[in-house]
């Protein structure tokens, strides 16, 4: 590696952790939600239809055996990792990074209205390889390229296509622009 480029160290400290305080809050929340599953769950009928069960397919025995399987490695991960220190400068601007990316999203989902599918997709896109550390031609490219296989996804895969835009009635575009965008 070259002196100009620095190596991207984990924001805490040399040797890994495991996340001890992220650990043990997942498992006091998994401990909260399992307490609460009871008045967040309704039991399902016991009439005989096509698709009764039995206690098996009642609506909390899934989340109460993930929240248990949860609360048993999450509490064993917190007894097997070691003390952390953290760089708090460097966690803030990482968790910062990542709540940029989250509110590009959501920002490209309240643009799709306006802009439509492939110009949010590509918004997004360029913000979070901008964000990723690419610059010059591989931005470009990662934004294109993953503009297109999202475009493809929905479009051929799913076959979802979204409403006209109001970016498409402000200009008058020539409709095969139009489906590309």
């Amino acid at each position: 590696m070259s002196d100009d480029q620095k190596k991207s160290d984990s924001p805490f400290g040399e040797e890994p952790t495991g996340g001890r305080w992220l650990l043990a809050g997942l498992c006091l929340a998994a401990v909260g939600l399992l307490a609460i599953i009871r008045w967040q769950t309704v039991p399902g009928t016991t009439g005989q239809t096509a698709m009764a069960g039995g206690w098996w397919a009642e609506p909390a025995l899934a989340p109460a055996i993930a929240l248990v399987l949860t609360i048993l490695s999450a509490g064993a991960a917190v007894l097997a990792a070691k003390r952390e220190t953290i760089d708090l400068g460097e966690t803030v601007r990482t968790y910062g990074q990542i709540a940029l990316i989250a509110g590009t999203m959501i920002g490209a989902v309240l643009l799709m209205k306006i802009l439509g599918f492939a110009l949010s997709i590509l918004i997004f896109a360029t913000v979070a390889a901008v964000i990723g550390g690419f610059r010059g031609w591989r931005l470009l490219v990662i934004s294109l390229f993953a503009t297109a296989a999202m475009v493809l996804v929905f479009r051929v895969g799913f076959k979802i296509w979204f409403p006209r835009p109001q970016l498409f009635k402000w200009l008058d575009l020539p409709i095969w622009l139009q489906g590309i965008l």
